[in-house]
C-alpha cells in the first residue's frame, strides 16, 4: 500500500456551490484508505454515495462531499491507497480546470511512499478481482464487467442527436508505461452542449463559471478550447469511471476491479 509523500492544498470554486472551496491531501497509514474529513470524516465508498444525482458523485455521510470523482481517479489511477482529505467551505471538492490533471501532477511532483502499518512494517495491496461477468442496464445504456486478468476500461458515448462536434466516440485504456494515467486521462475535462449547461444553470445544479473547466459544444463545433487529447469526452468518461470505481476500495485497497469494464452511454448512476 502507498500515500503521498507530503501533503498538497489546493484552491478553488465548487462547480455546484459556487463558492470558493479549500482543500488539504494528506498522508494516511496503511489501512486507513482515502477518506474526506470535515468534522468528522467521511469514507469514500459506495455504500455512502448517492445514485439520483447530476453531474458528479455525492457521498452522503456525516457530511454531504461533493464532485469528488476527479480527485478520486487521481489517487486511485496514481497509486494512492490511503490520505486524509480535509474539506473546508460547503464541502464540495474544488472543480480546478474540469479534468485530474492537477491533482495527477502533483502526485508526480510529491511522489509516493510506503504507507506503514502502527507497528510500522510495509502492508501489501490487495484488488477485487471477479469469477463471472456483471452487467447492468438502463435503457439503451449499460454497464458491462467481463473477466480478464488485467484492468481495462473501455467507454462509448453518443452525442450525435445533440451535437455533432462531440457524435459517437470509442476510448479504452489499460494502464501501462505506453499509456500512463497522467497523460492519456487525466487531461480530458468535462463536456457539454451549450444548452444542456444553460439548463443546468437555470435549474440550480451548478452555480460557478464553466468557460475555464469544461469542454463546451455548439453544433458542429467547440465553443471555447481546442481539444486537449483525441476523444477528450470519451476519455473524461473514463475518468469518472475511474473515480467512481474507487469507492469499491475497503481501506488500503485498491478500487478498480481486476477485469475488463465497458460502459456504453452510462453516467455516474450506473457506474
Amino acid at each position: 500500500q502507498q500515500t503521498i509523500r507530503r501533503s498538497v492544498t489546493y484552491a478553488g470554486t465548487g462547480l455546484r456551490s459556487g463558492e470558493v472551496e479549500l482543500m488539504r491531501v494528506r498522508p494516511a497509514k496503511a489501512g486507513e484508505g482515502r477518506y474526506f474529513v470535515k468534522v468528522p470524516s467521511v469514507r469514500a465508498s459506495y455504500e455512502l454515495a448517492n445514485e439520483d444525482v447530476r453531474l458528479s458523485s455525492e457521498l452522503n455521510g456525516d457530511f454531504v462531499v461533493r464532485g469528488a470523482e476527479h480527485l478520486l481517479s487521481a489517487l486511485e489511477a496514481m497509486g494512492i491507497d490511503n490520505c486524509r482529505i480535509e474539506l473546508e467551505g460547503t464541502g464540495e471538492v474544488p472543480i480546478m480546470d474540469g479534468s485530474a490533471s492537477s491533482y495527477a501532477y502533483d502526485i508526480c511532483c510529491v511522489g509516493l511512499t510506503p504507507a506503514r502499518a502502527v507497528d510500522g512494517g510495509e502492508v501489501p495491496r490487495m484488488a477485487w478481482k471477479i469469477t463471472e461477468n456483471v452487467m447492468v442496464q438502463e435503457g439503451d445504456a449499460f454497464m458491462m464487467f467481463n473477466v480478464d486478468d488485467v484492468s481495462k476500461l473501455t467507454y462509448g458515448i453518443d452525442l450525435s442527436y445533440k451535437t455533432t462536434a462531440i457524435g459517437k466516440q470509442w476510448e479504452s485504456w489499460t494502464p501501462t508505461e505506453d499509456a500512463p494515467y497522467v497523460f492519456h486521462v487525466s487531461p480530458a475535462r468535462m463536456f457539454g452542449t451549450m444548452n444542456d449547461f444553460t439548463a443546468y444553470y437555470r435549474a440550480g445544479y451548478i452555480r460557478a463559471g464553466l468557460e475555464d473547466c469544461a469542454l463546451i459544444a455548439n453544433g458542429d463545433q467547440y465553443w471555447n478550447a481546442p481539444l486537449r487529447v483525441n476523444n477528450e469526452p470519451a476519455r473524461h468518461k473514463i475518468l469518472d469511471l475511474i473515480g467512481d470505481l474507487s469507492l469499491l476500495a475497503e481501506p488500503g485497497m485498491s478500487g478498480v476491479p481486476v477485469g475488463h469494464v465497458i460502459a456504453y452511454k452510462a453516467g455516474h448512476k450506473l457506474h
